[in-house]
Formats: structure tokens, sequence, C-alpha cells
């Protein structure tokens, strides 16, 4: 066998190699596609957490009736020095953006500080950002409960001045009409992603 007849099989060999790894890379990636579209989401639906809480809207709230419609919820306070405020302020931009109507989706803000987080304080925080959106507050145990159905973090952490800030949870979570989770933002992505995610969510109600 030739020098060159032996470079031809060796490139010949090469290039075969390369077209099984891709078709079982293929393959794989495909099935793990498939199985992760068919297993079940991490998140909890609205659907599947009962909760009941006093709102800025008036009255009380619960789970169901945040139903019916796509919902952005996010969960901070209001001495929040910096991702809350950013965080649903970018909400509201987003929706002036694409011109939803109240109707078409609500934006959801439930409080992890209820000691200072009243109702009329509340009321005041978030209907200075965005008038349309409901605030959530109320007993200290049934947020915690709620926030355990859910799976948000928070916790009081002191300050040196004896005062003290919240360290929580910061995705923002996207649910449809039926209360199915839809989908997450988290803190600091692109506002283009987030913006086609809750376009998205508006689009498929």
């Amino acid at each position: 066998m030739t020098p060159q007849q032996r470079k031809i099989i060796s490139i010949s060999a090469g290039i075969g190699a390369f077209l099984v790894a891709a078709f079982l890379v293929g393959f794989i990636s495909d099935q793990f596609a498939r199985r992760s579209q068919l297993a079940q989401s991490p998140f909890p639906g609205l659907d599947t957490v009962a909760f009941e809480l006093p709102a800025t809207t008036g009255g009380m709230v619960s789970n169901r009736d945040l139903m019916g419609k796509p919902s952005v919820i996010f969960y901070g306070f209001t001495h929040c020095p910096e991702v809350c405020p950013v965080t649903l302020y970018g909400l509201t931009e987003i929706l002036d953006n694409l011109g939803a109507a109240p109707d078409a989706l609500q934006m959801v803000f439930v409080t992890v500080d209820p000691e200072r987080d009243t109702i009329p304080v509340l009321n005041e925080y978030i209907t200075a950002i965005n008038e349309h959106a409901i605030g959530l507050s109320g007993a200290p145990e049934a947020l915690a409960e709620m926030r355990r159905g859910f799976g948000v973090y928070a916790e009081n952490t002191p300050l040196e001045d004896g005062d003290y800030t919240m360290d929580h949870t910061a995705t923002v979570y996207l649910y449809d009409a039926k209360g199915k989770i839809a989908g997450t933002i988290a803190w600091g992505e692109p506002y283009d992603f987030a913006e086609a995610k809750i376009r998205a969510l508006i689009a498929a109600q």
C-alpha cells in the first residue's frame, strides 16, 4: 500500500468517525430534549399551592384569583436597595413597550418583609412604579408558608447599624392563564430575553 493510499484511508476513517460521533451527539441531544419536555417542571404552578393574602387592590387575593390571565410574580421588599426596584421598573418598562393592557397580564409583587411592608406601605411603593400591579402582604406565617410551597427563599439578615435587610430569591416567575409555570426571568438577564419571554407569555393565552 502506497503512502498516498494510506493517507486517503486515514482521512476517510477520520471523516467516518466524525460522522458517527456527530450522529451520536445529535441522537443523544434529541433524546434528552424529548425527555426534558416530558419531565415535570421543578416549579409548582398557581394551581397547586393554595394561599390567600391581603392585597393592595383591596380585600383578599388567593391563588385561584390570580388564574384566568397570565401573571409575572416577583418576591421582594420595599426597603430593597437595588434588586427589587430595578426588577419592577424593568418589568413595567417591558409591559409598556409591548403595549400590554392591564387585563392581558397581571404583575404581582409579594413582600418578604411583612413586618415593615404593611398594605398601605406596599400600596404606596408598588403603585408608584406600576399603578396596575398587585401587592401582597399578610401575616409572616402565611407568607412563609406560601414561599415554602413555591420554593422561594427569604431570610432576615441583621445589619451593623441595628437595622436589617432581607436576602431573597430574585427570580421572576411567569405563569400562564391556567396557573402553570411558563418560565422564569433571572436577575440580570438581558432585557431582550426577558421581553421575548413576556411577549410569548401574553401571546400564548
